[in-house]
């Protein structure tokens, strides 16, 4: 009796842990095992362990405002200048400055 449930046990006991919350992931049943135990943890995975040498238009670039290098990544069809929507404001604002200052 004991043999057959340390038996089941095993059996229902998980293959694989989600790398991002470490939550037992079930399994599928056919395809390609999961590796996330869902879409959200599988998202927030992907957006904290980025894998920039895999993309095409990736490109370092400096940011005019911190000075700290970035990755200048999905800029479509406009060339991204700041590292972040602070400096870019930052920026802004300065530059309104002197144009204020100017005229």
């Amino acid at each position: 009796m004991e043999a057959n449930t340390e038996a089941q046990m095993l059996e229902d006991m998980a293959k694989r842990f989600c790398p991002n919350c470490g939550a037992a992931v079930t399994p599928n049943g056919r395809g390609r095992p999961r590796i996330f135990c869902s879409e959200p943890c599988r998202y927030a995975w992907k957006n904290r362990n980025p894998h920039p040498e895999n993309w095409k238009s990736t490109r370092t670039a400096i940011c005019p405002e911190c000075g700290k290098p970035f990755l200048a990544s999905r800029e479509y069809g406009r060339v991204r200048k700041y590292c972040s929507h602070a400096c870019a404001n930052r920026g802004r604002a300065k530059r309104r400055e002197r144009e204020g200052n100017e005229g």
